[in-house]
């Protein structure tokens, strides 16, 4: 069967970074926030649901939610982050386990990049092998400061509403990087994760 690992870590760790590495060797990349951020097409039931629950000013003109505007509303209120997960996460996780089906019926390796995987137990048990990437608060907190349209005070709060330790507690392997990109690919090719989950 097609090998099919997990990527975890906190925002900026760089889970991205090695999700590319793998995506250069042939695997599948599903990335869960992208078939999550594929459900707020405009006109959407989700759409519609999170105008009536946060208010019409996180659309933009053309009806589709505008990002920025619904992070801010819900990093500052826990209250509101759960409504979001609530309103959210059945519908993504129904997205993301079809695209991770389909990619195992055809890729050579598929790997799920998805920070929250701890809370998905049938999901997470399903994967050959999850691999974490950490990285220390302050290189995290410099990377995501640096993302255009992110103010430091907007980095720390979404640094704050996560737990690091929590997203990596489902990870089979813990890797570093707080180095370059090479350091991480380096790494990546020392764990030789083709060679063991297939």
């Amino acid at each position: 069967m097609t090998a099919a690992i997990g990527i975890v870590g906190a925002i900026a760790s760089g889970k991205s970074t090695a999700a590319r590495w793998f995506a250069s060797r042939g695997w599948t990349v599903v990335d869960a926030d992208e078939e999550a951020h594929a459900l707020y097409a405009p006109g959407s039931e989700l759409v519609g649901d999170l105008a009536r629950r946060f208010g019409s000013g996180i659309l933009r003109a053309d009806g589709s939610v505008d990002r920025s505007a619904l992070g801010a509303v819900v990093f500052s209120d826990p209250g509101a982050l759960a409504d979001l997960d609530a309103m959210v996460h059945p519908r993504a996780r129904a997205r993301i386990r079809q695209a991770v089906e389909l990619a195992r019926g055809s890729a050579s390796g598929v790997v799920l990049e998805m920070a929250l995987l701890h809370r998905w137990p049938e999901m997470a048990s399903s994967l050959d092998r999850i691999v974490g990437i950490r990285c220390s608060d302050p290189i995290r907190l410099d990377r995501l400061a640096g993302r255009p349209g992110m103010t430091l005070e907007l980095a720390r709060r979404r640094m704050v509403a996560q737990d690091q330790d929590l997203l990596l507690s489902v990870a089979d392997v813990s890797i570093p990087n707080e180095g370059t990109p090479s350091d991480l690919e380096a790494r990546l090719e020392g764990l030789r994760l083709g060679q063991e989950t297939s």
